[in-house]
């Protein structure tokens, strides 16, 4: 910061600099000694050095080089590379000396031509950019950083110029230009963009342009002496006149009274938003991308400029704004006129029954100032006489209540005598209000020539009486210290927005009272602006607490209200004057809530609205808004008002309304008549069970699974109440994070081990949640159904249940609820309906978790089956929503990419057609070949069947009597922990090879033909039992043929024999150089041959595949490392 000191030291510098200018304006350009260079390549040098060096140096080596040359020659080119190298950062000093130096060389044209370049450079300003265009507002921060950054240090050299004469008149003339300068980066600058330019210059110019702290100053001389340093030395004094610097404080001062202005109202803005995010948020649950936007760029803005006034305040000796926060914005005033609604859950809860809301608001419309304690009696026309009169006057005070709450009675009867007779027909509403507006006419014409209207004019003239004698200040008007006073009064009525502040001013009126003062403050206060509706509470008060000991204000503001609302109900279809009906309904509403208004007056009022039912809905809402509580639980208004509130009801039923109507007058009788509400049961779990769910729904993560783990295997497992809550737990997926639920499922594999019942319990448990919701189809159970459906892949993904269950479920999503086990257009069910998707929404969720694992084998065939089934459901429906059909093409893409989309029913069916067909050939090539080749039976695939491997041996039997078949069971040898991926390939390895196989053999049928014709019919294959081995020379692997060691030259074959329904099997012994062992035993080492042939070939595929494939991943750059089996 530049201070006093600071200003001193540098003082004989800037003064030496001040004579060397001064004395080149009036002498001729100074010729170093020595002869001068004017070679092009000499000067391009300096051009180029002043250009990047300008501002760095050092300035010796540049006056020698300034020195050495002609330079005038190169007069335009030298203020070109100065104006360019002024731009660049670094020391501003070095770049004054060099300029003195260029002006003693080259006076007296270099200095004129280069300040005009140099103002020109801070002449340029930001521009202005239409909020709408992001991209362009971005381009404009840039450029204005840009602009900055240049403009900084030309300004703090045109800055040392003017101080040292740069312009020929003088340094005012170079202040002045300065001045200008500021003065237009201040003025063209609603957004404050320029404001770290001016903390730049003030920082280094403070106290040579704007002199001594004025502030600092005046508190030296009020303590009795001045601050030493603030004092100049003798020998130094101010290189920019007096005069001239009182100006630029001015400015600055002005220019920071504005920033602080901003500020304030930028901070109260952006309060303001972040109050309506938070609200937004509480109804929708989010806030949508502009909204939060928006806030972020407005909090980015107070920021820059918080920073930047407070800067000015530190440099300028001034005390920064207090920014108003959100604590403080809720106090300043009184949260009753957008009261919460009803239904708000808080703390304490509502009074139940009570007229007020809380007790804020009943303090606020019931604790009112007694004027009498504070103000003068005779100020409030109270005369102070004998107790005689007094206790006349309480006599006359209880007689004329009396008589009040007696016409106030019969005014109340003879409203529910009117309310009785009114006739509840929608179709008479609209001659109703003609005969109403009639009546309001003739009832307005009435009152005009009644007396009621003659008093009116009289208060009009008597007024327009006062402002003349005010004017000319004759004694029977308001005399110009107290109409002053009273205008002063009505124009801090506005602000009044809290209680305290209100009966302040009412006794600061009291204090004022006249009846010219009490005719103006009814007219003021009859013209309340129609858009500030936040005011009729508090100005409520204000004439209630007036009315106690002044009841002709209270009247004079009914009787405006009055005219008003007759002449909005002779003009009620003009919807322009819907703002003015606003402000008119709910300032009787608040009068009425102080009992200024008398409650029958706006009972009639709500009589007159409901006899015009249709063109008084507005009306009614917001008059039960406003007093409807109040009036419904009024000792004297609640039978009456009951009445009325009923029979807005039952004319609402019969009257056909649009949904904005009919939303107006749900919520202001939900508002005056609130539900009431059963406190929300909280579930008390144990200690035990409070540790469970917290494991489940804080703890588990990837990275703490083990340890999860291990603490529910530590729990109590044998009691059964805990165990009932770990299957609850764990059979409520929605209940923790949907991220989290993998997790979970992978506990439940875990546990199995450990507890094989549990993870029963918890597939069972999620499959009939399933069901439910299939039968249910309850909407608000969605979010638990899309958890339970994930939860189940995820199931399938730990191996804790098969594909099995997977298909059967996926299937159900489809088919349940339907006669029809197939998709046809208006198939409906009454939990499936046609334009309901959700289930669509399941099969993807489904799909998505664990649809990549059915990609071989049978399994994909299933799927891609399924796929073509799930897109002939979405096409029997109605049209499809966009979210749903972006989510099923994802659930394609992912899982068939190349597969086209069926998108119209006719593509879908034809599919399925496609499907059926190939399925029936199949079946019909699979019973053909069955019947070709013995009924031989593949092996069944190891994922689709979890159950052991099953044989059926045919005990041989001996003679003619038949045996019974036994089953043996046998144990796979096979490791348990394969995986079904594994199984997959091999089951699919299986079913090629047998594929190959037989196709090899339908080649030689034609060979088989002309062969001698001997029997070679294959015989089924059976399985020995467990207890009989093979014969150890036997040469066939299959079991059916071979060589018997028991009969020496003998070879075994089995003799297939039906006698009724039955297969027999007998054992034949043949010589081995019989034909048909010979023809069997050659055919047995051919087939083998060729099965070894083909076996060879496959591995070797297989081989060649796997080695590209290793190939092709190493070469992008992956190492892979070899797990021992």
């Amino acid at each position: 910061m530049s201070t006093t000191a600071e200003y001193v030291a540098k003082f004989p510098r800037r003064k030496q600099l001040l004579e060397t200018v001064e004395k080149y304006w009036l002498d001729e350009a100074k010729r170093p000694s020595g002869s001068l260079d004017s070679s092009l390549k000499k000067h391009t040098t300096l051009l180029n050095r002043l250009k990047s060096s300008l501002l760095i140096g050092p300035t010796e080596t540049l006056v020698k080089e300034i020195d050495g040359l002609t330079l005038t020659k190169y007069l335009e080119e030298i203020v070109a590379a100065v104006v360019e190298g002024s731009t660049k950062k670094g020391d501003t000093e070095v770049a004054v000396d060099v300029i003195v130096h260029l002006h003693s060389r080259l006076t007296p044209e270099f200095l004129p031509l280069l300040l005009q370049p140099l103002l020109a450079i801070l002449s340029t300003t930001s521009t202005n950019v239409s909020p709408a265009v992001k991209d362009a507002e971005k381009d404009k921060e840039k450029e204005d950083k840009d602009r900055l950054s240049r403009q900084r240090p030309v300004l703090r050299i045109v800055a040392e110029l003017a101080m040292i004469a740069a312009w020929a008149e003088g340094a005012t003339k170079g202040a002045s230009e300065v001045g200008k300068l500021l003065k237009g980066f201040m003025t063209n600058d609603p957004q404050f963009t320029n404001l770290p330019l001016i903390s730049t210059f003030l920082k280094y110019f403070v106290r040579a342009y704007l002199g001594p702290n004025i502030g600092a100053v005046q508190n030296g001389q009020a303590n009795g002496h001045i601050h030493e340093e603030e004092k100049l030395p003798q020998d130094v004094t101010e290189l920019i006149p007096v005069e001239v610097q009182k100006k630029m404080r001015d400015l600055f001062e002005n220019y920071f009274n504005s920033a602080s202005k901003t500020l304030v109202k930028g901070q109260i803005r952006l309060l303001e938003q972040d109050r309506r995010n938070h609200e937004a948020y509480i109804k929708s649950g989010e806030i949508f991308e502009d909204r939060q936007q928006a806030y972020e760029k407005m909090t980015r803005a107070v920021e820059r400029l918080t920073t930047g006034v407070t800067t000015l305040a530190e440099l300028l000796g001034l005390t920064a704004p207090t920014l108003p926060t959100a604590a403080s914005l809720g106090k300043s005033g009184l949260q009753i006129v957008e009261t919460a609604s009803s239904f708000t859950v808080r703390e304490d809860g509502p009074i139940a029954g009570g007229i007020w809301d809380d007790e804020e608001e009943r303090r606020f419309y019931e604790e009112l100032v007694d004027l009498k304690e504070v103000v003068p009696s005779g100020l409030l026309g109270i005369k102070e006489s004998k107790q005689a009169s007094t206790d006349g006057l309480n006599e006359h005070l209880k007689d004329t209540s009396i008589e009040e709450k007696q016409k106030q009675k019969a005014d109340e009867e003879d409203l529910q005598r009117q309310l009785e007779q009114m006739e509840l027909n929608p179709d008479r509403n609209l001659s109703v209000a003609d005969e109403q507006a009639q009546d309001m006419s003739r009832t307005a014409s009435a009152s005009t020539s009644g007396e009621p209207a003659q008093e009116l004019l009289e208060v009009v003239e008597e007024e327009e009486a006062v402002i003349q004698d005010t004017s000319v200040g004759e004694d029977d008007g308001l005399q110009s210290g107290p109409a002053a006073r009273l205008t002063a009064l009505f124009s801090a009525l506005p602000e009044a927005n809290n209680r305290e502040v209100v009966d302040k001013l009412a006794v600061e009126f009291a204090f004022l009272n006249s009846k010219a003062a009490r005719k103006r403050l009814i007219k003021f206060i009859g013209e309340v602006p129609k858009q500030r509706t936040d005011l009729l509470p508090h100005y409520a008060r204000f004439v209630a607490t007036l009315d106690r000991y002044m009841p002709d204000i209270g009247a004079g503001v009914l009787q405006i209200l009055d005219e008003e609302m007759r002449y909005l109900q002779r003009k009620r279809l003009v919807r322009e004057l819907d703002s003015l009906r606003l402000k008119n309904v709910r300032f009787y509403g608040e009068l009425a809530k102080f009992k200024v208004a008398k409650p029958y007056t706006i009972l009639h009022l709500l009589k007159v609205f409901l006899d015009e039912f249709k063109f008084n809905i507005e009306n009614i809402a917001n008059l039960l808004e406003t007093a409807g509580r109040f009036l419904l639980r009024f000792e004297g208004t609640k039978e009456t008002a009951k009445k009325m509130v009923e029979l807005m009801r039952r004319k609402q039923g019969t009257s056909h309304l649009d949904q904005r109507h009919q939303v107006m007058l749900e919520n202001a009788f939900y508002m005056c008549n609130p539900p009431e509400r059963v406190a929300r049961e909280v579930l008390i779990l144990s200690p035990i069970q409070s540790f469970i769910q917290h494991l489940l729904h804080d703890v588990l993560m990837k990275r703490t699974l083990d340890k999860v783990l291990k603490l529910l295997r530590k729990l109590h497992w044998e009691d059964a109440e805990t165990y009932d809550f770990i299957l609850t737990s764990f059979t409520s997926p929605n209940d923790i994070k949907f991220g989290n639920i993998p997790f979970l499922a992978a506990l439940v594999y875990d546990l199995q081990r450990y507890h094989p019942a549990f993870y029963v319990s918890v597939v069972d448990q999620v499959m009939e949640d399933i069901r439910i919701g299939m039968e249910e189809n309850i909407f608000k159970h969605n979010q638990r159904r899309t958890a339970t459906i994930r939860y189940l892949g995820e199931l399938y993904m730990y191996r804790v249940v098969g594909a099995s269950v997977i298909f059967e479920t996926l299937w159900s999503l489809l088919s349940f609820g339907h006669a029809d086990p197939f998709p046809i257009p208006g198939r409906e069910s009454p939990i499936d309906a046609v334009d309901d998707f959700f289930r669509v929404r399941l099969a993807c969720t489904l799909l998505d978790t664990c649809g990549a694992c059915f990609d071989k084998g049978s399994q994909a065939r299933k799927l891609d089956h399924y796929l073509v089934m799930l897109q002939l459901y979405v096409a029997c429906k109605t049209e499809i929503p966009m979210d749903v059909d972006f989510m099923l093409t994802d659930t394609l893409d992912a899982l068939r990419p190349k597969s086209p989309r069926l998108k119209t029913f006719n593509e879908a069916a034809a599919k399925v057609d496609e499907i059926l067909a190939l399925g029936a050939q199949e079946a019909d090539d699979e019973s053909e070949d069955g019947s070709e080749e013995g009924d031989r039976a593949l092996p069944e695939d190891p994922i689709e069947s979890n159950e052991p491997e099953t044989t059926q041996i045919s005990a041989e039997g001996n003679g003619e009597e038949e045996e019974e078949e036994d089953v043996v069971l046998i144990r796979s040898e096979t490791k348990n922990e394969r995986s079904e991926m594994d199984e997959a390939a091999q089951s699919e390895f299986d079913r090629e090879f047998a594929k190959l196989l037989a196709d090899t053999t339908d080649t030689r049928r034609d060979q088989r033909k002309n062969a001698p014709p001997v029997f070679d019919t294959a015989v089924p294959l059976i399985r020995k039992r467990a207890d009989e081995g093979q014969k150890p020379n036997s040469n066939d692997k299959n079991g059916n043929i071979g060589i018997d060691n028991g009969v020496e030259g003998k070879m075994q074959f089995m003799l297939l024999s039906k006698k009724g329904n039955r297969q027999q099997i007998r054992s034949l012994d043949i010589p081995v150089d019989s034909t048909i062992a010979m023809n069997s035993r050659s055919h047995q080492a051919q087939s083998k041959a060729e099965q070894e042939q083909l076996k060879r070939l496959v591995l070797q595929n297989e081989r060649r595949l796997e080695r590209a494939e290793v190939q092709d991943i190493e070469t992008r750059g992956v190492r892979l490392r070899y797990l021992p089996s």
